[in-house]
């Protein structure tokens, strides 16, 4: 899926204003002092965002065609752009406190790198908050293309769809719901209005 996505971003004249999550998630985020890792980051709009409210913010995306893109178009702080697979990435070697921001990205990976992904964080001392917005089984796109596995689709890409009280349920062992919806209107896009998951949680 990785070429998928290089080619997407080769090829992309699509939306850079803030996403309406980054705008919701920066009421938690008043006057906080850590770092925010946005993991997915894609054409960096959520990252520009949180940098341009004084709010430090590492865009990971494992897309070397938008980790380029980033870097060129937004040189005052290119080095906030990492090249790194968000599963993979090294969180423990992070030194000060920081939050992970996953906006329309746990539904690009499956199961089981979902559950290395927060057997990783879970243990992080240094890590405050996790913001996680994504696709459900709700969504008007679920059982399009062809079936690869539970909740799993593949279009021109791959799709996980969330079942929202699963991921509550795993998230609940290790952190705090600060808030928790499933709902239409989140992420409008075009004639698109699907039906959301929105998780804030802060770290027991």
């Amino acid at each position: 899926m990785k070429n998928y996505w290089d080619n997407y971003y080769n090829d992309f004249k699509g939306v850079l204003k803030p996403s309406s999550f980054s705008k919701h998630c920066k009421k938690f985020l008043k006057n906080y002092k850590g770092n925010i890792y946005d993991i997915g980051c894609g054409n960096g709009r959520d990252t520009i965002f949180f940098n341009k409210n004084k709010l430090k913010c590492i865009g990971l995306d494992q897309s070397s065609a938008v980790i380029k893109l980033n870097k060129k178009k937004f040189k005052k702080i290119k080095n906030n752009f990492i090249k790194k697979n968000f599963v993979s990435f090294p969180y423990k070697n992070i030194k000060k406190n920081f939050s992970i921001y996953s906006r329309f990205t746990i539904h690009t990976i499956n199961k089981k790198q979902e559950k290395i992904l927060i057997n990783k964080i879970k243990k992080l001392k240094k890590l405050d908050y996790l913001f996680i917005e994504a696709r459900t089984i709700y969504d008007e796109l679920f059982g399009i293309g062809k079936k690869i596995g539970k909740n799993e689709f593949l279009t021109s890409h791959y799709r996980r769809f969330i079942n929202p009280q699963e991921l509550k349920k795993e998230i609940k062992k290790h952190f705090k719901i600060i808030e928790f919806k499933v709902s239409k209107g989140f992420a409008i896009f075009k004639k698109e209005n699907p039906k959301v998951l929105r998780i804030i949680a802060k770290k027991i």
